[in-house]
C-alpha cells in the first residue's frame, strides 16, 4: 500500500486543483462517458460501498486534456481498509497515451495478466490499465482490491494493454 497510496493521492491532487475550474464550466462529453461509470456494490463483508466522486472541467491548463476525473471508495469496518477507483477521461487519444506512458513508467508498475487481460500491477495492492482511448483506471487499496472489483471494472472499461504494449498471447 505505501507505494499506491501516493499515486492515488497525486491522483486526488490533481482533482483538488481542478475543481474550481470543474465548478465553472464542465464538459459535456466527459459527463456523459463518466456518468455511465456506476459500481456502487459491495464487496462481501469487508468492503462497502462508499463514496462516488465526478469532476469534469471544460479547459484543464494543468493536465492537457485531462477533462474528467472520478473517485469511487469502498471501506471496511477495520481502520485503514479502504480501496478507491480513480477513473481519468481524456477528450483526445493522443493526450491519453501521452499521460498514459509517464504513469507506466513509474518503478512500482509492472506488467502483468488477470484471466488473460494485460494490465499493469501497481505494486502489491494495485492496477492500472487504459482502454487506449478515452479512460485511465487505478484501482487500489489496502486491503488489495477483491479479483471480483477489478474483473467489474474491467467490464465497465476494458484494458487494450496488450495491444498498446505491444505484447503477443494475451487476449486484450
Amino acid at each position: 500500500m505505501s507505494l499506491i497510496r501516493p499515486i492515488l493521492l497525486g491522483i486526488a491532487a490533481i482533482i483538488s486543483s481542478c475543481t474550481a475550474l470543474a465548478q465553472m464550466e464542465t464538459h459535456p462529453a466527459a459527463e456523459k462517458a463518466m456518468a455511465k461509470l456506476v459500481l456502487k456494490k459491495n464487496y462481501g463483508d469487508k468492503l462497502k460501498f462508499h463514496s462516488r466522486k465526478v469532476v469534469t472541467m471544460a479547459e484543464n491548463p494543468r493536465v492537457r486534456g485531462l477533462h474528467g476525473l472520478a473517485f469511487v471508495r469502498w471501506k471496511g469496518d477495520d481502520p485503514g481498509t479502504e480501496v478507491m477507483a480513480s477513473v481519468q477521461w481524456f477528450a483526445d487519444k493522443a493526450d491519453l497515451m501521452t499521460f498514459y506512458a509517464m504513469t507506466t513508467k513509474r518503478r512500482d508498475f509492472e506488467l502483468g495478466e488477470l484471466d488473460g487481460t494485460a494490465i499493469w500491477k501497481m505494486g502489491k495492492n494495485g492496477y492500472s490499465w487504459t482502454d487506449g482511448e478515452h479512460f485511465l483506471i487505478s484501482l487500489g487499496g489496502s486491503p488489495a482490491p477483491p479479483e471480483e472489483m477489478v474483473k467489474d471494472w474491467l467490464a465497465l472499461i476494458s484494458s487494450q494493454v496488450a495491444k498498446i504494449e505491444g505484447k503477443t498471447g494475451v487476449t486484450p
